[in-house]
């Protein structure tokens, strides 16, 4: 979301990006020179929080707002509507809708969903109570990089030169599925193939990653590096990336590694399968499974000077600048925008 609010600001669009205070989200927000609102909402439909948020949209004068999560929704929804903001719109990276009537109500206080996948639409699209047209598939874009030098990573974090890298990241939570592919790199610890895994990322479960790390001794195989302002040079530095995630929406950790060339390893979630061709771009692991996952990483380890996995990085960053622009999504963006502007709901 961030990348988008920056670049419609650029387009000369007036944004403003809200959040929990002192988030890395809100941070990431204000380095990227965008102007930032700390909005802690706490409960569902707390009185105090809507009149609060209702009297911002006010003051800011709000066209359009763009609520991504649900408790999100049943707070800045509701302040938005009664502000008559002319657009309310859901952002949906992952699903987030389940056919209960919760849900339905919540659904209704927007006037539509932007998700970045196909596969959330048509599972929205089969509720009964779902308006066909309501959600809006949107992919999101990325800016395809240039020369981007990589870090010594082998010295940053003590890896042998003789291994094999492979990088993970995202938030340390159950979604993500590390305590998966930590058990496959147990089970794999006698490989031939010496390998290394490095985990970026902040989250709850950090503690209870770490002790399986240390019962299972790969305190010298995986290694949890915390939250990276420079990943895409680590990711350039490495050999793989890994993505385990037990769901997911269009991965962004991948989207970014296709764009440097990486070979992507990733669970069969959501939008993965629009954006990688198994064996042909990349790796999708059918079943996520500790069995699957060390599969995959066995595969990369037995074939990482082959030929197959060479041409997956060019006909993946062929994927990327057909469909995954950062002007294209910008554009499509603008341009339902606009269109919801013209319907004005309010």
């Amino acid at each position: 979301m961030v990348t988008a609010a920056k670049g419609l600001s650029e387009r000369g669009h007036h944004v403003m990006v809200s959040g929990k205070g002192n988030s890395i989200f809100l941070l990431n927000a204000r380095d990227k020179g965008l102007n930032i609102i700390p909005l802690n909402i706490f409960e569902d439909y707390s009185p105090f929080k809507i009149w609060h948020t209702k009297r911002i949209i006010q003051r800011e004068k709000v066209d359009v707002i763009v609520l991504n999560l649900k408790k999100d929704i049943r707070v800045a929804g509701i302040a938005a509507r009664w502000a008559k903001v002319p657009v309310i719109i859901a952002r949906n990276g992952i699903q987030l809708f389940r056919d209960i009537w919760k849900h339905k109500k919540t659904a209704g206080l927007v006037d539509g969903i932007i998700t970045n996948t196909k596969s959330i639409r048509d599972t929205y699209n089969q509720y009964p109570w779902m308006d066909g047209d309501k959600t809006k598939v949107i992919y999101n874009g990325i800016q395809m990089n240039g020369a981007i030098q990589p870090l010594n990573i082998h010295k940053i974090w003590n890896i042998p030169k003789d291994h094999l890298i492979f990088i993970a990241a995202g938030r340390l939570t159950i979604q993500k599925g590390f305590d998966l592919m930590i058990e496959a790199a147990n089970r794999l610890n006698a490989t031939k193939v010496p390998f290394s895994i490095l985990i970026a990322g902040t989250g709850k479960d950090r503690d209870t990653l770490k002790r399986q790390i240390e019962k299972n001794g790969l305190k010298h195989r995986v290694k949890l590096i915390g939250f990276q302002h420079e990943l895409s040079r680590i990711i350039q530095a490495s050999d793989f990336v890994i993505m385990p995630s037990r769901h997911e929406g269009m991965p962004n950790v991948a989207m970014e590694s296709i764009a440097l060339g990486k070979p992507v390893f990733a669970s069969n979630v959501n939008g993965v399968p629009e954006l990688i061709v198994h064996r042909q771009s990349g790796y999708i692991m059918d079943a996520l499974t500790v069995d699957e996952i060390g599969k995959a990483i066995q595969f990369g380890l037995e074939n990482h000077d082959g030929k197959e996995i060479k041409n997956w990085g060019i006909e993946a960053k062929r994927q990327v600048a057909n469909h995954f622009t950062l002007d294209g999504m910008l554009d499509q963006l603008e341009a339902y925008f606009y269109d919801q502007m013209d319907n004005f709901h309010r």
